[in-house]
């Protein structure tokens, strides 16, 4: 055993750039967690940041302008774009959502009636005592979720206030990442040694791979999110707005966002029409967008860029959550991403026998 550390740490850590390299990802994990609360909105204003910077480069490439001439052309755009979006859609959003809390009591109901019917049948699924239990659930269920609903009412002053703090600060930060990034990335040179060439080398490939994984998985969000409206709205299922954009939001986390987004679909389109035509109607165009998705759209858009096994991206998808949360969930594939490619440019050092 002590033979097979001593090997793996003359492998791997014996070179000072590699040592380097270790403790600059140590010191930045341990920050990272420690200030997690704070670094959250920094941490949206990196990943804005990085998808722009493509249109930036693009603009500075294609029209042969400078870099601060496209970053104000890029943000100024964004923020257009960002603010018709709030206005136009977020306004139907929460109509939407509105509705359908008001109809959720009604759902409950009629859930209630197809399980005592469903009982009451001579094939019936479940027995009185099951059917006793299943609606002793429901009810105390509603009543939890109904004191969280007021609990969470009491509370929604103060994350207002912090929602409306950042909404101000993370445009902020997102315009001098993209406009000062020259600066900022010589000021924090400053800080480490001058012979730091696998940390540069490990900084500019992460710089290539993050980028373009935050840009290609914004471009499958948006193609998610209107072939899912456009869908659920032909085939004339409630919410289609709503639910189109939890279908775009879903594919942030591979295989286990697909899963949990089918069931509020299921849920709305059966208590909607009930097991008819049109309700196994939206199951195929759901399921239709999901297989195109996975075997065309995420092919094409990423290639090469996120080279992960599904159980690598499972259980970077558990390990983070369980680390950061919900925000661990979000981040999953990208810090995978990163670990991936830290271990594959990481050299070796052959020992000799």
């Amino acid at each position: 055993m002590l033979k097979f550390f001593k090997d793996w740490y003359n492998t791997y850590l014996t070179d000072p750039n590699q040592v380097a390299l270790a403790l600059l990802i140590l010191f930045v994990s341990i920050i990272t967690y420690i200030l997690l609360a704070t670094v959250v909105p920094i941490l949206v204003a990196v990943v804005l940041a990085y998808m722009l910077e493509g249109l930036v480069k693009s603009c500075c490439e294609k029209y042969n302008i400078d870099r601060k001439s496209s970053v104000l052309f890029v943000y100024i755009s964004f923020l257009i774009i960002s603010l018709a979006t709030i206005v136009l859609l977020i306004p139907v959003m929460m109509s939407q959502i509105s509705l359908f809390i008001k109809s959720f009591p009604s759902m409950l109901e009629r859930g209630k009636s197809f399980i005592i019917d469903t009982g009451q049948s001579e094939n019936g699924l479940f027995t009185q005592e099951q059917i006793s239990n299943i609606l002793t659930g429901i009810n105390s269920e509603i009543t939890t979720i109904g004191s969280s609903l007021i609990s969470s009412s009491l509370s929604s002053a103060g994350s207002l206030v912090e929602t409306v703090v950042y909404i101000i600060i993370v445009p902020i930060i997102i315009f001098f990442l993209l406009y000062d990034k020259e600066n900022i990335n010589k000021w924090f040179e400053k800080f480490f040694p001058e012979k730091l060439d696998l940390s540069r080398k490990a900084y500019a490939e992460l710089d290539l791979k993050i980028g373009n994984y935050i840009r290609c998985k914004l471009i499958e969000i948006i193609i998610v999110w209107i072939a899912s409206t456009i869908m659920f709205a032909l085939i004339g299922l409630n919410y289609s707005l709503l639910l189109g954009f939890l279908c775009g939001i879903s594919v942030i986390i591979p295989y286990v966002g697909a899963i949990a987004v089918t069931i509020p679909i299921v849920v709305v389109a059966f208590f909607q029409w009930g097991t008819s035509s049109d309700f196994w109607y939206v199951i195929i165009a759901h399921t239709l967008i999901q297989i195109i998705d996975g075997n065309v759209v995420v092919p094409l858009l990423f290639s090469d860029a996120v080279n992960l096994h599904p159980l690598a991206i499972l259980i970077s998808i558990l390990f983070f959550g369980t680390i950061w949360g919900i925000w661990g969930v979000f981040f999953a594939i990208p810090l995978a991403v990163l670990l991936n490619t830290l271990l594959t440019i990481w050299p070796r050092v052959e020992i000799k026998t």
